[in-house]
């Protein structure tokens, strides 16, 4: 905790240097953003060579925002061995469920603690619950356990009542990742399927070929070389390109509605515009938001910054079109 404290100090002195010898890195972010932006990218690089199990201890340690979680219910169940965290907004519409898997590169990050507050917002804001699936993190579990956990525990909500039909998955950067190949997995089994798809900053390229890494890195919080040490961890020598890891490679036919969230200013632009190119082709109904200046995963920072607000409200939408 005193680590993350003198970074927020480190992080306040270089952001008032920086703006008053050139200003806001970009006009519209506020000294606060800048701050925020620019403490997330000081502490990805500081906790870059750490051994996994100490930066999750150090994540999962920090005080995040409650705002929404403190207005909606929030139950903690485990189905088969697979964590999950349900969160049930007070006026609730139960006729929609959202499958929603995090992101964290698929080595970190939590539906109980880095996205608890992301997920309440989703729930308090749609009315519909939100299932929060906490899949095994890599490299003790590479691929495809996080995809074997997303299919037994999306089968494990239909088990319960809950219609396929009725669910829409959802994730964030890797969890975006996992939300396409839950949809694939599904329709390679010929049942029923989701409902739509949510991609938020989906990881789309694990080899991050995209002209974005050079021209986005100074507005975004992590790295092109942070974020490959982590794909690699992920694969565990299956290579990065392959169609199982890397959705702009894979089959694209038949996922359904899609909405693809992505900012303007976060390093795999390129990447996912990508990816949304080859949905588009592939006839997908889809749907892409472009948050504009936002580095990645837009929705994190509604509240923030009024593209952030934007992205969520965007999001939001889709669900209600798609209801």
């Amino acid at each position: 905790m005193l680590r993350v404290l003198w970074l927020w100090i480190v992080s306040f002195g270089a952001t008032l240097r920086a703006r008053m010898r050139h200003g806001p890195r970009l006009p519209s972010w506020s000294f606060v953003f800048e701050l925020i932006i620019q403490f997330l990218r000081r502490d990805c690089e500081a906790t870059a060579g750490w051994e996994w199990a100490k930066l999750r201890a150090d994540v999962d340690g920090r005080l995040y925002p409650k705002q929404y979680v403190r207005r909606v219910t929030v139950e903690h169940e485990t189905w088969g061995s697979i964590p999950v965290c349900r969160f049930r907004a007070r006026t609730r519409r139960p006729e929609r469920t959202i499958f929603y898997l995090h992101g964290g590169s698929y080595v970190f990050g939590s539906a109980r603690k880095t996205h608890a507050d992301l997920l309440a917002h989703l729930a308090h804001s749609t009315g519909y619950d939100v299932i929060g699936v906490d899949y095994r993190l890599a490299p003790e579990h590479p691929y495809p356990a996080q995809l074997e956990d997303a299919c037994a525990a999306f089968d494990a909500l239909c088990a319960s009542g809950v219609p396929a039909q009725s669910v829409f998955v959802m994730g964030d950067s890797a969890g975006g990742n996992l939300a396409f190949y839950l949809q694939r997995a599904l329709i390679a089994r010929g049942g029923p399927t989701a409902r739509a798809l949510v991609l938020l900053s989906p990881w789309s390229d694990l080899t991050m070929p995209g002209a974005s890494f050079v021209r986005n890195d100074a507005y975004d919080y992590g790295t092109r070389a942070i974020l490959l040490q982590q794909a690699q961890c992920f694969a565990a020598g299956v290579p990065l390109d392959d169609p199982r890891l890397s959705p702009v490679n894979a089959e694209l036919q038949g996922v359904g509605a899609t909405l693809i969230s992505v900012g303007e200013r976060e390093i795999p632009y390129d990447d996912i515009l990508t990816f949304a190119e080859r949905l588009e082709r592939a006839g997908t109904p889809l749907s892409v938001h472009v948050a504009e200046d936002m580095p990645h995963n837009p929705l994190v920072f509604a509240g923030l910054h009024p593209s952030a607000d934007q992205a969520f409200e965007a999001v939001v939408a889709f669900l209600r079109k798609c209801g």
